[in-house]
């Protein structure tokens, strides 16, 4: 870190521990002006003053040294000591403590830090460790912050930004299986960076004293950490700044939430309704045996945008996904009142996507947009009351749903045209639940 940046820490910390330190300036400088004047009052010759203002100007050292001191303090406190602080009532929301999660038995890339331990090793780390999930914007460690311990992302997508000025600048993207904040295991004390989560980001966090002591106990970890830390010593950040699917073809699945403004609905009824809706997507991707944390999502305020890297295939995306998703939906809808029963409009596209610092893009995403706002769509979910239309793109329904994987019946679709705007295409579309007899539209 910059002196620069030090001295600015220093001043901020001296003057954010009002009374806890030696001195306070916010106290001295004030009382040494007045004696100043007293002095001059009471003898009133300069002799006085100047005296007054030769201790004046001793104050910039004291206080100085009480920005060290407290610096000092500051830096002794472990980040990981007792349980975890109580976070904010804006974060309680989004930020719960894991206490009971199994050992991850996924597998994760090799060149991975925790890819690239054994069983035993995993099973060494998980023992000191504590599991934690992150929501969407949580910030794992701060740039500045005392580096107290490690963490281990078990899943999910993170963005390591550092300052700049005003600015944030991204420099890279961690995900499943990578280690971040090991400045901590290199006995650094405060944080290079920034790490915030992209979506819920599942990990495993560990003390510093604690993982030296398993770096001790497995000498060989060293060495992948050394090789870690070697990698991103090397990394060109143009290259690190995006995760390896951009721009690659991934399967692009857009959600819509039919009369998600209504005003039968109250803004209670629509975080409701939005709430089950992640639920019911969660637990489908789960049947499908993936877990929609590893997966880029942006919320679309009545839907959401869900891109899927290429390494999965989109057969997993439909089978047997699509069918957990719709027999939830009726299993919802039947119980829930009328304000939050929902209707569920979703499309499915494979093409490329671009990931840049402020989202993702691409003309498959345009078009699984206008699949599902298609007005064909929307009039057949008003005439059947379905629980969910799903409109799949031809090429989805040529190479995959025709396949019949499954639970998927490639003659419950029928052909739909799109036409919304300057597109105009061809789509397929099924219906579940409610009236859901198809004919070609």
């Amino acid at each position: 870190m910059s002196t620069d940046r030090s001295a600015a820490r220093l001043w901020r910390q001296a003057t954010s521990h009002g009374g806890a330190g030696l001195l306070n300036a916010k106290v001295t400088t004030p009382v040494t002006l007045l004696a100043v004047l007293l002095g001059y009052a009471l003898d009133g010759s300069p002799g006085a003053m100047v005296v007054g203002g030769l201790t004046f100007l001793s104050f910039p050292a004291v206080t100085m040294t009480n920005a060290f001191v407290q610096y000092l303090r500051a830096g002794s406190l472990r980040e990981t000591s007792g349980p975890p602080p109580a976070p904010p009532p804006s974060v309680a929301g989004r930020l719960q403590v894991a206490e009971h999660l199994p050992l991850p038995g996924r597998s994760h890339g090799g060149t991975t830090f925790w890819g690239a331990l054994s069983p035993d090793e995993r099973q060494a780390l998980y023992a000191v460790a504590r599991p934690h999930t992150y929501g969407k914007e949580d910030v794992l460690c701060r740039e500045g912050g005392p580096a107290g311990e490690v963490i281990v992302i078990l899943s999910g997508w993170t963005r390591v930004s550092v300052e700049e000025g005003p600015e944030q600048r991204i420099i890279a993207f961690r995900g499943a299986g990578e280690l971040v904040g090991e400045r901590a295991a290199l006995m650094v004390k405060d944080r290079s960076a920034t790490v915030t989560a992209e979506g819920d980001v599942q990990v495993l966090r560990v003390g510093a004293r604690d993982f030296s002591a398993f770096l001790d106990g497995n000498p060989r970890v060293r060495g992948v950490l050394e090789q870690q830390v070697y990698r991103r010593q090397i990394e060109r950040p143009a290259q690190g700044v995006l995760p390896e699917w951009s721009g690659g073809n991934c399967t692009v699945l857009i959600t819509d939430i039919t009369g998600f403004s209504s005003p039968a609905r109250t803004d209670a009824d629509r975080r409701d309704v939005l709430e089950t809706m992640y639920r019911l997507l969660d637990e489908a991707f789960t049947a499908s045996g993936l877990a929609l944390s590893d997966f880029y999502q942006e919320d679309r305020g009545d839907g959401a945008l869900i891109v899927v890297p290429p390494t999965t295939p989109t057969e997993a995306v439909v089978d047997p996904m699509l069918a957990h998703l719709a027999a939830a939906l009726r299993r919802h809808n039947r119980r829930a009142a009328e304000a939050t029963r929902m209707q569920l409009r979703a499309a499915l596209h494979v093409g490329p996507v671009q990931r840049g610092p402020k989202g993702v893009s691409g003309i498959s995403i345009i078009t699984a947009r206008r699949m599902v706002d298609a007005p064909a769509v929307k009039k057949r979910v008003a005439e059947t009351g379905a629980d969910l239309a799903f409109v799949a793109s031809d090429f989805v329904f040529e190479n995959v749903i025709t396949s019949a994987p499954g639970f998927v019946d490639p003659g419950r679709y029928a052909r739909v045209r799109v036409r919304l705007k300057e597109t105009s295409l061809s789509a397929w579309l099924t219906l579940e639940g409610g009236e859901s007899q198809l004919r070609a539209v």
